[in-house]
């Protein structure tokens, strides 16, 4: 028996249905035909090969057109290209800092032929560094023109005022002036390596998370009845009116009613009850069920798109549809709306003061570049990007899986935790859990590890009445937290802002966190790693920005004013190596 699904296009009303499906059936050997008039998709059942070429002819001689559709399955992820960038930006950044170093202690020592020679291939070196990030400057300067500052803007703008002071500075070495060595090529370089280094962190995080997308629903195996033989087909194949056998142990694929045998039956993916149920002739049954003991042979009387099990998905389906607000992603690039500016203003008033009390327009230009140059948190990139690796990592070291990075950031603010009944004879029950301290957990099984916690059962509430209590509560101010891991539990999962469910169960695809075995206690491992995350991020944001607030005195000229150096080139690079490497670190230690 060969089975096929197929769409048809240009499908107007239910007559075009008829009609197609009546030519359709006329076709040699041809056993059903289906067509769905919602989906504008045709089950094509024959005892011999379909010819699909006569079945296009046959649609198309009607006026319709037709398509296989795509298989389901989940898209394969496409390996990212390889990029050298960073490691060509590292190289550059490193080759530059030791130059510099060289130069600063002995640029009075060494011959001027050297002193240029190393002026001239730091200016070429920083140009391939400018080159490495072309497009990254390219958008920080779109956006500053069209009046929506980024965190690109600001390196762009004081890479290309620093670079452009380097080559003023390098004149003057070209024209036999050694002491006019004062470059920051070295600076320049390390902010570019630093910001690609946050860029391709930036995406190897969201690579670690799979975004939280339900798949599709695929019904178990079928044994088809036909002429009293047995066919085994997908349960997705099956169509109003065939008889299916169902063994112990098996699934029952379809919904319908009992025509012969007798069989026991644990409806809990369905119903949310463990009792054990005795099937005979006449009774209903429900796909998804199983088969505890017995065989039955059932008639099916909903098939495919239209069993109460697809119909739970595709209600889950539209509840996870809805906005949650645990959705919204923290944005360092945010900042520059501010930030951007109040450096810029304090960079131009510094240097204009200084050229107007020294008369020395160089002064002023290095100036201006310190202070922009210092005060771009290069390291604040990759401050949270870095945090949120470290922690994922961590997660999966323990089976624990995080499907959306901002539900693992705010996990804090749940205050509703929802548990669907794992036990009992009680169909359709869960219990709330209102919660007042979530840092008192402890380690016992529920409901007992919740011990801060004003428990309440609910009873007796369908699937879809349930999803809407918790969207109610989620309305009225409640972050929520479900567990759930049965077919009758999606549209629960899919209605809170935060799904809980066990690796390989019927609701994993609505769930932000998976965990390896049911055990809600894994819940406070979450919590807990939710709790790491938060401490990671903010010690990394205080490092980002530590080094750039110490180094803005000094680029504003305070230091010299007194008999001090200006914020000099070199130390600017050492500087921005010791923010990014510190930042890189720090989330290396829990």
């Amino acid at each position: 028996m060969d089975t096929i699904v197929i769409k048809i296009k240009g499908l107007r009303s239910a007559a075009c249905v008829s009609s197609i499906e009546y030519k359709l059936q006329q076709l040699p050997h041809m056993e059903a035909v289906q067509v769905d008039f919602v989906s504008s998709e045709a089950l094509l059942r024959s005892f011999e090969k379909i010819n699909l070429q006569e079945v296009q002819a046959i649609i198309e001689a009607n006026g319709f057109s037709m398509e296989l559709p795509q298989k389901e399955g989940a898209p394969k992820r496409q390996k990212p290209a390889k990029n050298n960038s960073l490691l060509y930006s590292g190289m550059l950044f490193f080759i530059l800092l030791a130059v510099e170093i060289v130069i600063y202690f002995y640029k009075y020592q060494l011959a001027l032929e050297l002193v240029q020679t190393a002026a001239a291939m730091e200016l070429v070196l920083v140009s391939g560094a400018l080159l490495l990030a072309g497009k990254y400057l390219a958008f920080g300067l779109k956006q500053l023109a069209s009046d929506v500052p980024h965190m690109d803007s600001l390196l762009a703008v004081s890479s290309l005022l620093a670079v452009g002071y380097s080559f003023y500075q390098g004149v003057g070495v070209f024209q036999g002036y050694a002491s006019e060595y004062d470059m920051y090529c070295a600076a320049v370089a390390g902010a570019i390596f630093f910001t690609l280094y946050g860029k391709q962190n930036a995406a190897a995080a969201e690579r670690a998370f799979s975004n939280f997308q339900a798949g599709g629903f695929k019904l178990p195996k079928a044994v088809l009845l036909l002429n009293d033989e047995e066919e085994v087909i997908s349960g997705n194949h099956l169509l109003p009116g065939d008889t299916i056998l169902v063994r112990e142990g098996s699934v029952v694929p379809a919904d319908g009613i009992v025509i012969d045998g007798q069989a026991e039956l644990c409806e809990a993916e369905i119903t949310g009850s463990t009792e054990v149920i005795a099937k005979e002739k006449g009774a209903e049954v429900f796909a998804e069920t199983v088969v505890q003991s017995g065989w039955l042979k059932v008639k099916a009387t909903a098939t495919g798109k239209n069993v109460k099990a697809v119909q739970l998905w595709r209600l889950a389906k539209k509840f996870a549809a809805e906005p949650k607000s645990m959705q919204k992603l923290r944005r360092t690039d945010k900042l520059a709306a501010i930030f951007l500016p109040i450096v810029a203003s304090i960079s131009v008033v510094t240097a204009l003061s200084w050229y107007f009390y020294t008369g020395e327009a160089g002064l002023g230009w290095k100036v201006l570049v310190s202070i922009m140059l210092g005060a771009y948190p290069c390291a604040l990139g990759y401050a949270h990007s870095s945090s949120l690796l470290a922690v994922v990592q961590l997660a999966k070291s323990q089976g624990i899986v995080f499907k959306n990075p901002a539900v693992l950031e705010q996990l804090h603010k749940i205050t509703l935790a929802v548990f669907s009944r794992r036990e009992g004879s009680v169909a359709n029950s869960m219990e709330l859990v209102q919660l007042t301290a979530l840092n008192l957990y402890v380690e016992q099984s529920l409901p007992e590890f919740l011990p801060d916690g004003r428990v309440r059962t609910v009873v007796e509430l369908q699937p879809k009445e349930k999803a809407e209590l918790i969207r109610s509560l989620r309305w009225g101010g409640e972050r929520t937290l479900v567990y759930g891991n049965r077919i009758s539990d999606m549209p629960l999962l899919a209605s809170g802002d935060v799904g809980v469910a066990v690796q390989n169960s019927a609701t994993e695809q609505f769930a932000h966190i998976v965990l390896p075995q049911d055990e809600p206690k894994l819940i406070l491992k979450s919590l807990e790693l939710a709790g790491t995350l938060s401490k990671i991020y903010k010690r990394n944001s205080v490092l980002a920005l530590c080094f750039n607030i110490c180094c803005l005195p000094v680029a504003m000229g305070l230091w010299y004013a007194l008999g001090g150096l200006l914020l000099e080139p070199l130390l600017l690079a050492l500087v921005m190596l010791l923010s990014g490497t510190s930042v890189i670190f720090s989330s290396k230690a829990f």
